[in-house]
């Protein structure tokens, strides 16, 4: 643990707990890069701004939108998420999460974590499985915005309503994400699988998941029409057969879990039976 900075809570971590497996803090060259570039988008929209509204024309129409709102809008959003992440991180145990952010401790043990929720523009799922084909883990990768940090994010909830978000401003925050779902996956796993053999419907926030298919505002997708689950632009699409419009389009974000519902949805129809019957032999005749 010599890399870890001189401080009383990951010192006192570290005799307690022992070496992390994982470690992540934002970085320095990090910080100040996005610190420098948040205060120069304000300083832009302060000038742009002072020469177009008392210099110039001041007529409004969407180049103002663009040119001298949102600069200055984004830097404002930046140098916030900086903020906010000053002084945060995160050490990663076989047996949970440690969260160290302004003299504050919060853990979050693997088996107390009731769902994880993903912000991501777009990605597909990555799987391990085992011979017969079935998902043994499953997560959704992520990637670091350089500029939108908002438009990625991890949180993690755990059963008794505490929750810790997590953004790319971290070093290396995308194996972070990973490391989050492949562990909360272990855990996880086992019981929702069980319960959806057991023919119970499962909640994946406006979604829900049964042996029957997917249900969306009381519709029903049969797991054989489930063409493919696609994540664009911080969508979650949900494909049918035939069908040009996605079933159901949701925000990712809003989908509790969603490395345990593609999952789900890959070992759904795994187990569907095949759609190819046999061909039957054709029987000779015997010659009387």
């Amino acid at each position: 643990m010599d890399e870890l900075p001189d401080d009383d809570h990951l010192m006192r971590a570290h005799t307690e707990l022992g070496d992390p497996e994982a470690f992540f803090r934002v970085s320095r060259g990090r910080f100040l890069a996005k610190l420098f570039l948040g205060v120069l988008l304000l300083l832009y929209g302060v000038v742009a701004n002072y020469l177009w509204w008392v210099r110039g024309p001041a007529d409004f129409n969407h180049i103002v939108i663009l040119l001298l709102v949102l600069p200055p809008l984004s830097g404002f959003t930046l140098l916030w998420h900086m903020y906010r992440n000053r002084g945060l991180y995160i050490l990663v145990y076989p047996t949970g999460l440690l969260r160290l952010r302004h003299g504050e401790v919060d853990s979050f043990p693997w088996s107390e974590v009731d769902h994880v929720r993903l912000k991501v523009q777009r990605c597909e799922a990555e799987f391990l499985r085992d011979a017969d084909g079935l998902p043994t883990a499953c997560w959704l990768p992520v990637e670091i915005p350089t500029f939108k940090l908002w438009d990625a994010g991890l949180s993690v909830a755990r059963t008794d309503g505490v929750e810790a978000h997590f953004g790319p401003v971290l070093s290396e925050y995308d194996h972070l994400a990973i490391e989050v779902q492949k562990r909360t996956f272990a855990v996880l796993w086992p019981t929702l699988r069980n319960r959806f053999h057991a023919g119970a419907r499962l909640s994946f926030g406006e979604l829900e998941a049964g042996s029957a298919g997917l249900w969306h505002n009381g519709k029903l997708l049969p797991w054989r029409e489930v063409k493919e689950l696609v994540i664009a632009q911080g969508k979650l699409s949900i494909k049918q057969f035939g069908k040009w419009l996605p079933w159901a389009l949701i925000d990712v974000y809003a989908v509790p879990n969603p490395h345990l519902l593609f999952a789900l949805v890959e070992e759904a129809q795994l187990l569907l039976p095949s759609k190819k019957q046999p061909k039957s032999r054709p029987v000779k005749q015997q010659e009387e």
